[in-house]
Formats: structure tokens, sequence, C-alpha cells
């Protein structure tokens, strides 16, 4: 099959959009698709250095107006079997969504947002700027969320009673693994280590993990922090407020490849996101690794992480909570290699890509069966 995807973010940008798509095209060149990857930026795979593999094609699109037609002139050129768009609110998707529609291609869209706690989800569903959205979505043959909680977002803007379907986040789990090299444990002398992946964004939760590491002075443990960020600066300036400078270890971005040793030097992994988390890929690699994870009970975190089974579930924004947790973590070993041995398990039952791509094959069958239904054709201009 020919597939098509089209995403605003692609490597090497940073984010679970951009991991997602790298890591499906990854996965669809395995099963012998082509690929021909639309995006903003322009990478051929060769950058990334994955062996055995056929180079994924990428076309870059301008963001402007003109980029429709640019898409529309791609789409012509490699007449795909499908096209798969990521994240129905950036210009990219949303341009080839509808340029696809136009010509007559099977479309996909999968959804990796959830709301706001708090918001009112009707208000933003309803109001103007989500027409443009609405319109091109009721276009789309097969809707796909990456969690419940990002359905229900997404099925805001949808037509009512259009069905959406829930496909998770995979994670490659021979890349993601237990065994394996953990070289980043010979540069730290504490005996617990837990481990932040991620932007250093407000969302993240990162001060919120430092107010609880303050808290838990008395044990022997240090916080590595994998990544960038603008919170970064006001982070390291907590972090001397609180006076645990000394037991923190910004390590600032890192290469992708180096991830999985990165995770087996950790003891625990948490996310303490503050909100708008529709999935959670750092939880997904974490227990993949046979790491237990301490994650904020928000939007698709809570669904990935089976608390009292994989990790722990705290409340969101609640330093007390989350430093209760990891102090019953770092008592209590038998108790962490179980929830590592559990989350193991579920990624290998439910999160594998070997496990994910063949509902994603099956959605993209269902979607061309649904071409054969006439559907309104829409105008394209450069």
């Amino acid at each position: 099959m020919r597939v098509v995807l089209a995403s605003q973010w692609f490597p090497p940008d940073v984010g679970g959009v951009s991991s997602h798509v790298r890591d499906l095209a990854y996965t669809l060149v395995r099963r012998g698709h082509e690929v021909l990857v639309l995006t903003r930026r322009g990478r051929r795979y060769g950058d990334l250095r994955v062996e055995g593999l056929s180079r994924v094609e990428c076309a870059s699109i301008p963001l402007s107006m003109a980029g429709r037609g640019r898409i529309a002139s791609l789409l012509t050129l490699f007449k795909p079997d499908l096209v798969h768009v990521h994240h129905a609110f950036t210009p990219i998707p949303l341009a080839a969504a509808a340029a696809a529609a136009a010509l007559g291609y099977p479309t996909v869209l999968t959804n990796h947002s959830s709301y706001l706690d708090g918001w009112d989800l009707a208000r933003i569903a309803l109001g103007k700027a989500a027409l443009p959205v609405r319109a091109v979505l009721s276009k789309v043959d097969e809707v796909i969320a990456v969690s419940r909680s990002a359905a229900r977002f997404i099925a805001a803007f949808l037509p009512p009673g259009r069905q959406v379907r829930v496909i998770p986040n995979g994670v490659d789990a021979e890349r993601f693994k237990p065994c394996g090299p953990a070289p980043l444990r010979d540069s730290i002398s504490a005996d617990f280590v837990i481990l932040f992946v991620g932007r250093l964004v407000y969302r993240k939760g990162l001060t919120v993990l430092l107010k609880a590491l303050s808290l838990l002075k008395d044990l022997d443990l240090t916080l590595v922090v994998v990544g960038e960020g603008p919170l970064r600066p006001s982070a390291e300036a907590l972090a001397r407020r609180l006076a645990i400078e000394d037991r923190v270890m910004f390590l600032g971005s890192i290469n992708e490849w180096e991830l999985p040793g990165v995770y087996r030097s950790a003891d625990v992994v948490a996310v303490p996101s503050l909100y708008g988390e529709a999935f959670g890929i750092v939880a997904l690699e974490a227990m993949a690794t046979g790491r237990p994870v301490v994650a904020s009970r928000v939007g698709g975190l809570s669904e990935l992480v089976i608390g009292g089974e994989t990790g722990v579930l705290v409340p969101p924004g609640d330093p007390e909570a989350l430093a209760e947790a990891l102090r019953a973590l770092y008592e209590d070993e038998e108790l962490r290699a179980q929830m590592g041995r559990r989350g193991r398990a579920r990624i290998l039952e439910l999160y594998d890509w070997r496990v994910v791509i063949r509902h994603l094959e099956e959605v993209y069958e269902a979607a061309r069966e649904r071409l054969s239904v006439a559907r309104p054709r829409m105008t394209i201009t450069s």
C-alpha cells in the first residue's frame, strides 16, 4: 500500500506527534508499504541512522495557502492508496485532508489532543474558530484517537453519531526493553534514581516534581531531567531555592537512540503532567523498559498507567502526594520490580507497534471501503 502521512511535526521536531509519525513510518516500511511524509521540514530516514529500512520520502510544505496546492500536486504524483493525517488543529494536516478528499483518496485522521481540565469543551467546539476544522473533519473517512480522553475531545468537532476508534500510540518493545546497558547509572552515586523526560514547559509538571523532591531530603536519591524548553532557567532557580540543586541533574536534550539506556538507569519514572496529556509516550517507554511509573491522573495517562499494578497515579499539581508515592517505591524494591514486570507485560499485549499496526491497517481498509460511498467533492485553490 502507498501511504501518505501528513504532520506539522516530524524529526528533528520533538514531542509525541513527531515521534508517533516517525515510528509509524518505520513500522509501515517494515511491513512492505511505501510511505511519503508531508511536513514542514524535509527529512530522510538516513538522517536517523536506522539500518535495514528503505528510505522514506519526505516533502516540505510551506506554511501558507500555497501549501495546499503543493499538497494536491504531490498527492497526484504519488497516487497514494490512503492519506493519514495527524493532529487536526494545524495547517498541514488540515490541508492534506481537504486535498485528499477533493482528489478522491481515502483519508484517516489521528487525534493526538485532549481537552484542558476545567475548560468548557462545548464552547471550544462550537466557536467560530473551529468551523474550518469541523468542515474538513466531516470529509474524513475514518477518525482515530490515541486514548478515550482524546476521543471525547475530537468527537465534539465531528458530526453527531460519528464513530471514533481508539488506537493507542505504539512503542518499539525490542528497542525499549529491560535488559541492556544503563550507562548513566555509573555516574550517579545515589541509591535511587528518579527520571523525568519531556519538554521543559509548565504543563509537564517539572516544578511540582522539584517541590516533591524537596520533601524527600532524608532519602538518598537523584532526579535526572532529560529535555529542554523555556522552563529550564526557572526550574534550575527553583532547585536552588529549595536547596536540592545537588540532587538534580539537568541533562538537556539527548540523542533519542540513547533513551532506552537512560530509562534503564532509573528506578522510577515520574510523569507529573498538569493537564492536556492525551496519551503519555514517556510513560509508554518507561513501562516498555520495565520501570514503574508515577504519573498524574490526567487524560490518557490514567488509561495507560494502571494504579497499583504498573505504577502509581496521583492528583495533578500535588507535590505531597507525588512525594508520598515516590517514597513508597523507594522503600519497596520488590514492589518496583513487580510493577516493572506488569508494565512490560501490558506493553507487549497492547502497545507494541507489532500489535498497534494491525489495528491501524484494519482502519486503513475500512477507510478504503468507505470511499465507495459518494461524498461531496471540495474545491482546491493554490
